[in-house]
């Protein structure tokens, strides 16, 4: 380890980040002063919930790759023995991260390393500020009523997939997916707050968000778009498979008994995502969809590309929409 043994520079410099990535590239950062050679790896669960994933955030050096089950076998050991360990071989060893006395991840490192004898103390303490920094970043993007993802966040996050590695992504063995864009909206809103009251509405756009969280996978964001719109980032092997997942949403909610107001429907529109989009105009397109759906009967999912409407016509067929595609309840 490097000095600053007590790790008071570093901690200052994790509380001081108001970004998840500016947070992680300060960790990063720290780590591969402590760690020799970067030979380290970080595997977190960035959502805080028992549902999300453990993934690896980063892996340098000859830090060995887990898959998403390793991982996981990992975090139960650790927290079953509430301690760091070691690989079975005793080639590694893993240093818990904690948040409210649960573990969301560690750091793998190998076993050779120099360890003095306040350095497994110093790395707790670094990984444990980072976990609560990134807890409060974390909570700084729901929105408060639905904790959903919130409006602020969702451009940073459709910037941040097309700037990425790609905006397709390859998992594992499988064919490369691709991001897509749904637009939703719960249809004659304005109807359930005028007959029931706002304190009923505000269950209704509770409920609605509780089943979208439950319909998409941890990989996927789910973002309360603002009123009683909302809006998902979503991974899917093609526009068929897409479909699907949004069909089987929209029946869901049709099926679900809501308190007073008993049944309610969504429409939805959706768009793919390509290397030339900005956030404005993939905005724009799965609105188009969702002003089709919406004037189309309501209740069902619309692909934007099967509207027939040139990619790079901005505005293209708003001429054909009629003024109720502009009522959003």
């Amino acid at each position: 380890m490097q000095s600053n043994s007590c790790g008071h520079q570093w901690i200052i410099r994790l509380t001081q980040q108001q970004s998840e990535r500016a947070l992680d590239a300060a960790l990063i950062d720290i780590l591969s002063q402590v760690f020799a050679d970067n030979n380290f790896a970080l595997y977190m669960n960035k959502q805080f919930t028992s549902q999300g994933h453990i993934r690896c955030s980063y892996s340098g050096g000859s830090a060995a790759i887990l898959n998403d089950e390793q991982a996981q076998q990992l975090v139960a050991k650790i927290d079953a023995e509430r301690m760091r360990i070691s690989g079975s071989q005793g080639q590694y060893v893993y240093f818990p991260i904690y948040h409210l006395g649960a573990v969301i991840g560690f750091v793998q490192s190998r076993s050779d390393f120099a360890l003095t004898h306040d350095s497994p103390f110093v790395i707790t303490n670094i990984l444990n500020i980072y976990a609560n920094q990134l807890y409060l970043l974390y909570r700084s993007r729901l929105d408060p009523l639905t904790e959903l993802l919130n409006r602020q966040t969702f451009d940073s996050q459709v910037m941040d997939i097309i700037n990425g590695d790609g905006f397709a992504e390859r998992r594992d063995n499988e064919l490369e997916r691709q991001w897509y864009l749904a637009m939703f909206d719960i249809d004659h809103f304005k109807r359930v707050n005028d007959t029931y009251g706002h304190v009923i509405g505000d269950e209704v756009i509770i409920l609605v968000a509780r089943i979208l969280k439950q319909s998409f996978r941890s990989e996927d964001y789910v973002f309360r778009y603002g009123g009683e719109e909302f809006a998902v980032l979503l991974l899917c092997d093609n526009k068929d498979q897409a479909m699907q997942v949004l069909e089987r949403l929209r029946a869901t909610v049709a099926d679900f008994t809501f308190p007073q107001v008993k049944r309610l429907t969504i429409s939805t529109g959706f768009c793919a995502f390509d290397n030339t989009s900005m956030v404005p105009e993939l905005v724009h397109k799965a609105d188009l969809a969702l002003y089709n759906a919406k004037n189309n009967g309501r209740n069902q999912v619309v692909d934007f590309h099967s509207l027939n409407i040139p990619d790079n016509t901005k505005g293209a067929g708003d001429d054909d929409l009629d003024d109720d595609m502009l009522e959003l309840f």
